[in-house]
């Protein structure tokens, strides 16, 4: 994704006396419709994992194929509670996946690798008195 403040839509433009023929000409912004449509083919587990959580991603969803992997992430989620229900333990690997694509969606909690430690203690210098004199 580019830097820089997102672009607005011609129509917005107008409005705000911004619009430049030249410059603007031909820009198309795509908007969201709202909330994401569930696929056909989610499992009925699925279904219950994607309305669970559509609620807390549909903010955060921008394009078709963010619907589409959040739809992997239902159902992958729906197997983990199907496998429970019946019983059964699901692999770990099940299990790290969900957790990497909900916090790729943003409803896990901080990136495993972005939670701040124990507070280092500061280094010391060993370059401090290079230059003083009579120290």
């Amino acid at each position: 994704m580019k830097r820089g403040p997102k672009k607005m839509l011609p129509a917005e433009k107008v409005a705000r006396g911004t619009y430049r023929a030249h410059r603007d000409a031909g820009i198309e912004i795509i908007e969201s419709e709202g909330m994401p449509q569930m696929p056909d083919w989610l499992t009925p587990e699925g279904e219950e994992v994607w309305q669970d959580n559509v609620g807390r991603v549909s903010q955060k969803l921008i394009t078709e194929a963010d619907s589409n992997e959040f739809a992997n992430f239902c159902v992958l989620q729906g197997g983990i509670v199907k496998a429970i229900r019946a019983g059964e333990m699901p692999p770990v690997a099940a299990f790290a996946e969900v957790r990497k694509k909900a916090e790729m969606f943003g409803i896990a909690g901080p990136r495993s690798r972005m939670v701040a430690g124990a507070p280092k203690a500061p280094a010391s210098n060993p370059f401090a008195r290079v230059g003083r004199r009579g120290s």
